[in-house]
């Protein structure tokens, strides 16, 4: 009896000591980015580490350690569960997302941390119903700083003079703002960003300063022009596979919501808006380019071209059942709301 006694307290230490003391969910987020870009370093990454904090260790956030594919794959790589957190640019993949071109629109960003928190507001008040982030939980919304037009050897200061140059330009509604400019598009990744612009392939790109700095194009740029509001801006979003967040503790999902969403667009607001700042005190330090700002004359000639293809996107939008120029007022409410402390 008593050798049977200590067979099974011996075989309970056993299954003790190999049950884990609480279990821990790993969630796998795929990144694009190298690791010292703003979005990835001071955004995507201390988010990852602060859902440790606030769940206490029960769930964390593990960097995979080599992208699993092209940007523009990653949103479904989330939705079919390849990887359980991703974020990405909505453009990069055309017609999958028929509203979020609304904050991308021209005029609208002043700054970043105001557009962002407005961005999400809005979106969940009047667009989480279409559901177009389906197969995946929406934790954030944002949009990077004021996108503008640099060149190299090609004048800004008039429609007239940008007509016609070579532009690289990004997806979503900055395609648009080349047909209103009528400027010839240039179709080129981003890293080849110095290499068509040093070599005259293009004579300009369209690109917010933060990134002018980053891929050392402000080297082979001359002129910015420089609009209140930005020609465009990208929405941004990040999400997490819909059955791994369902498979949550009530308790970790409350948490993670809580430094997700309009938090987490508010701390990327800021990011973008000091990686923009910074970019003009290089440029201005460096003196090599000229920023030029619109005559008043000019401005209204700008907007005059950009309204149809404005209208056009409000157009898309109320064809999704949401009235498009009602959701634009609110957008430009919840921006000023914002700005106001609100």
């Amino acid at each position: 009896m008593k050798n049977l006694f200590g067979a099974l307290v011996l075989a309970a230490g056993v299954a003790l000591a190999a049950a884990p003391a609480s279990a821990q969910t790993v969630l796998r987020m795929a990144n694009w980015l190298p690791p010292q870009h703003p979005l990835f370093a001071e955004i995507i990454k201390p988010w990852g580490e602060k859902v440790g904090e606030v769940t206490d260790g029960r769930v964390v956030v593990e960097v995979l350690d080599a992208p699993l594919g092209p940007p523009p794959a990653h949103y479904d790589f989330a939705a079919n569960g390849v990887a359980d957190i991703v974020f990405g640019v909505h453009a990069y993949t055309p017609g999958r997302f028929k509203v979020t071109t609304l904050a991308e629109l021209s005029f609208l960003c002043e700054k970043s941390a105001y557009l962002s928190p407005a961005w999400w507001r809005v979106y969940q008040a009047h667009f989480a119903k279409l559901d177009e982030h389906r197969g995946t939980k929406l934790l954030g919304l944002w949009v990077h700083g004021p996108g503008q037009l640099w060149t190299r050897d090609r004048d800004v200061s008039t429609l007239a003079s940008i007509k016609g140059s070579k532009i690289r330009v990004g997806g979503g509604f900055a395609q648009d703002v080349a047909k209103a400019l009528e400027v010839v598009p240039i179709q080129s990744p981003v890293t080849k960003a110095y290499e068509i612009l040093s070599g005259g392939v293009a004579d300009g790109i369209t690109f917010p300063a933060e990134s002018v700095t980053a891929f050392k194009i402000d080297e082979v740029l001359d002129q910015g022009l420089i609009v209140e509001g930005g020609l465009y801006t990208a929405s941004m979003f990040l999400v997490m596979n819909g059955p791994k967040w369902d498979s949550l503790a009530d308790e970790d999902k409350q948490a993670i919501e809580s430094i997700s969403g309009e938090a987490l667009a508010v701390i990327a607001g800021d990011v973008w808006d000091r990686a923009d700042q910074k970019a003009f005190d290089i440029m201005k330090e460096k003196g090599n380019i000229t920023l030029v700002t619109p005559s008043d004359s000019e401005l209204a000639a700008l907007k005059t071209a950009i309204k149809p293809y404005q209208d056009a996107v409000l157009a898309r939008i109320s064809e999704s059942g949401v009235d498009g120029q009602m959701v634009y007022d609110a957008l430009v409410a919840e921006i000023a709301k914002v700005k106001a402390g609100n």
